[in-house]
């Protein structure tokens, strides 16, 4: 049963991006947590960033994550407090557990490194992934990676997807979704063959609401092509901020969750894209493509 929906919860699929895209190339992401604390309140964002981007292109992420921007004078300091760069790659400048400053006006925000991880193809140059607080307004993460994509890529990226996923998508408010479709290159061609296209469109074969909701948000978790446990990381943080719960009131478990859509599952098993035996991740993505393609 559907209870309130819960849009400040936040799925992470960057793990799953990063095992997918192994050590292929220099290219790097930095998990960064910026902060500006005061006496009456702190405010906090955890942002995924290119290493490669510019400090002066940094300052416009930051400007868009806390709400802030304008004409105040800006600069970034290191450590020892000497003014950085706005040319300098954030990569060369803001290496794990290492601080820098940025200096927006008369304010202070603290940026720490707390990750490092490759990047691939459907990774934004910028995401924000968490957050609190605020200044003006009260965070809203969906708004802010709104306004870091642009809603020209959003669009283009929900243009390939199917009504029933976009409605998701729509509902959780979960923004990192969008990448991950990006990601999978819903577009492209595949080698699958015409009874497992027929199969696939099939899908799902239960017609509740809350089936159809679980069927889905196993197929996003799938697409990530992780492991058990980020598969039900992934479908129990989408259904709960979805609403459902169980008839007690409690959090549904991913055992109630697959139990819901099992029948869709099945057929997904003999497929080889669900279950122990399980088709080439490359066969495997081919099949997620066809089913959430429009």
């Amino acid at each position: 049963m559907p209870t309130h929906f819960a849009h400040d919860n936040v799925i992470s699929l960057a793990s799953a991006r990063a095992q997918r895209s192994g050590n292929r190339g220099p290219e790097r992401t930095l998990l960064i947590q910026a902060s500006n604390i005061q006496a009456e309140q702190e405010v906090h964002r955890h942002i995924g960033l290119d290493a490669s981007m510019t400090l002066t292109e940094l300052r416009k992420v930051l400007d868009i994550a806390f709400g802030v921007g304008g004409g105040s004078p800006w600069f970034f300091i290191d450590e020892g407090g000497h003014k950085l760069d706005r040319s300098s790659c954030v990569g060369h400048v803001l290496n794990q557990d290492g601080t820098i400053v940025y200096v927006w006006g008369l304010w202070h925000f603290e940026l720490h490194c707390l990750e490092i991880y490759p990047r691939d193809n459907g990774t934004p140059r910028a995401l924000c992934i968490g957050g609190s607080g605020g200044f003006t307004i009260d965070f809203d993460q969906a708004a802010i990676n709104a306004e870091l994509t642009g809603t020209d890529t959003i669009r283009s990226v929900l243009s390939h997807v199917r009504p029933e996923v976009i409605d998701l998508v729509d509902r959780t408010g979960v923004f990192d979704f969008i990448p991950l479709l990006q990601a999978l290159e819903l577009h492209r061609d595949t080698l699958i063959d015409a009874p497992t296209t027929r199969a696939c469109r099939a899908l799902p074969r239960e017609h509740s609401a809350e089936a159809s909701d679980a069927f889905w948000s196993c197929i996003l978790a799938l697409s990530c092509l992780g492991d058990q446990q980020l598969f039900n990381e992934v479908i129990t943080s989408t259904m709960s901020t979805l609403g459902w719960v169980a008839d007690d009131g409690s959090p549904l478990g991913a055992a109630d969750i697959t139990a819901s859509c099992a029948d869709s599952l099945s057929a997904l098993e003999e497929l080889g894209a669900y279950g122990e035996h399980l088709t080439a991740p490359v066969d495997r993505l081919d099949i997620y493509r066809v089913l959430l393609r429009a």
